[in-house]
């Protein structure tokens, strides 16, 4: 289960809370998974870059201490241009700062951003648990094409894509158009559509979402 420490919607990165996270972390459950958001530019302004290292470090150096996994969330802004090798850059930037984290969590790539992905992972973190895709909203159909794209990548475990589950039926249901059992048959249905996606594109291997 992963439990956020970022600020929504900060950038440069500040963590709930303040600077000393990881006085923070000592008081969590070790099974927690330390997830965090960074709007990660390798191109940004030197002074914006550099906040958002100083932060990455000193959340790196917290779960070191306190045991925790630690899962990034990589997402370029938007204000910068972004193509094929941003997010690959954008990794092996942070590797290069020295931190490693367990998990990965990226945005649906193409088939040769995910096999640059994956060597840069066996170079760089042999160990490193994976990468989850993140949906950013994308509709189950959109979803199932990025499935595909990622279907051959050794590095790529699972998807976490919470909005593509539930935000279509959740709107309808708090504006009154769906009931409790309607919206608990919405999300179902979406999150199975997703499993069976996955499942097929993954030859049957196993994986679980």
């Amino acid at each position: 289960m992963g439990r956020p420490v970022e600020l929504p919607g900060s950038a440069p990165l500040v963590f709930e809370g303040g600077r000393s996270i990881g006085s923070r972390l000592v008081s969590w459950p070790r099974e927690q998974v330390v997830k965090c958001l960074v709007r990660f530019h390798p191109d940004e302004p030197i002074e914006d870059r550099l906040e958002q290292e100083t932060q990455l470090l000193a959340l790196h150096d917290a779960v070191q201490q306190s045991g925790h996994e630690l899962l990034l969330e990589v997402i370029p802004p938007r204000k910068w241009p972004v193509d094929a090798d941003t997010v690959v850059r954008a990794l092996k930037r942070i590797y290069n700062l020295g931190i490693h984290p367990e998990w990965w969590k990226l945005a649906p790539m193409s088939r040769e951003t995910w096999q640059r992905v994956d060597a840069l992972l066996a170079e760089r973190d042999p160990w490193c648990r994976g990468v989850v895709i993140l949906g950013l909203k994308a509709s189950v159909e959109q979803l199932a094409v990025a499935f595909r794209d990622a279907s051959a990548a050794r590095s790529c475990r699972g998807f976490v894509v919470g909005r593509t589950i539930w935000h279509v039926p959740a709107r309808a249901w708090l504006a009154g158009e769906l009931d409790d059992a309607a919206l608990v048959a919405q999300v179902l249905a979406n999150f199975a559509a997703l499993a069976r996606a996955w499942r097929e594109v993954r030859g049957g291997r196993g994986e679980a979402p």
